[in-house]
């Protein structure tokens, strides 16, 4: 992710020496943003990075010095971030490049992980970070009374949220004050309109292939084979049944013949040689 002052990258073994020593109790930075009060190691930060507990990016001036870093975490419902960090090197405070650090941050949460809601929670002795926060359209949801630790005594911290519809609506607000303002896209709009164009191309093609061209085919394909098998399958059945019938006539046994002649009556018994009749 990259600026017009700085850029964000996942930490080296070198940044993680110098993030360490930021956010150790002795550190200026540590002292504004009260993010710890206890030692943090190299090796912790690596551990939570690693695992996704915190994920922590190194910010670079464009000369590739590291001079800060910015982390995020999720926390509730998918889509719901904390964020966090700072500039640690004092020298390079007030330059503009701590919040160009957490504009990048930002853009990446909302604009390429799909993010909801954004958190900041900032102590109410941080002159630098209030004007930040309040520049950049953050909401003020709530004073938590006595939250930070300083001096001898507890201060009240203040946290801020960040809507996704929010923060485009901040990107429309931009693009129409400043001419020439682009947004955060990985990709520009030209090129994404191109590449559609390809494809649409393709589709006018008559011989061009799609899977829903291969689908219709393939659907036609079976519906003739099963035409094909019921029809094959009727003329069985028809053949079948003229061969049983052929059958059942050349198998019958033959009618009996009507007699030519009628047989002559028996002749009556002669009594003394004479008929009875």
């Amino acid at each position: 992710m990259k600026g017009r002052r700085v850029t964000l990258v996942r930490p080296t073994e070198a940044d993680y020496e110098l993030i360490a020593e930021w956010l150790g109790p002795a550190s200026p930075a540590a002292v504004l943003t009260g993010d710890t009060g206890e030692f943090v190691t190299p090796e912790d930060l690596k551990r939570y990075n690693d695992s996704g507990e915190i994920r922590q990016f190194a910010v670079r001036t464009l000369d590739g010095t590291t001079v800060g870093t910015v982390n995020y975490r999720r926390q509730g419902p998918a889509g719901n971030y904390v964020i966090g960090g700072a500039i640690g090197d004092p020298s390079m405070w007030q330059r503009g490049l701590g919040a160009e650090a957490f504009d990048l941050l930002i853009d990446h949460l909302f604009h390429a992980c799909n993010a909801r809601r954004m958190q900041f929670t900032t102590a109410l002795y941080n002159k630098s970070v209030l004007r930040m926060v309040t520049r950049a359209g953050f909401v003020l949801e709530g004073i938590l009374r006595e939250y930070q630790y300083l001096d001898g005594r507890y201060h009240h911290a203040a946290v801020w949220s960040l809507l996704r519809h929010e923060y485009y609506d901040s990107l429309d607000e931009q693009a129409r004050r400043t001419p020439g303002f682009t947004r955060p896209d990985a990709i520009p709009e030209s090129a994404k309109a191109e590449a559609l164009a390809v494809l649409c191309d393709h589709l006018r093609r008559p011989q061009a292939e799609t899977s829903i061209k291969i689908l219709l085919e393939d659907a036609e394909a079976e519906a003739a084979a099963r035409t094909a098998a019921r029809t094959a399958g009727a003329a069985a059945a028809a053949a079948a049944l003229t061969g049983a019938v052929s059958d059942a006539v050349s198998g019958a046994a033959p009618a009996p013949a009507a007699p030519a002649h009628a047989a002559p009556a028996p002749a009556a018994p002669a009594v003394n040689g004479e008929s009875l009749r």
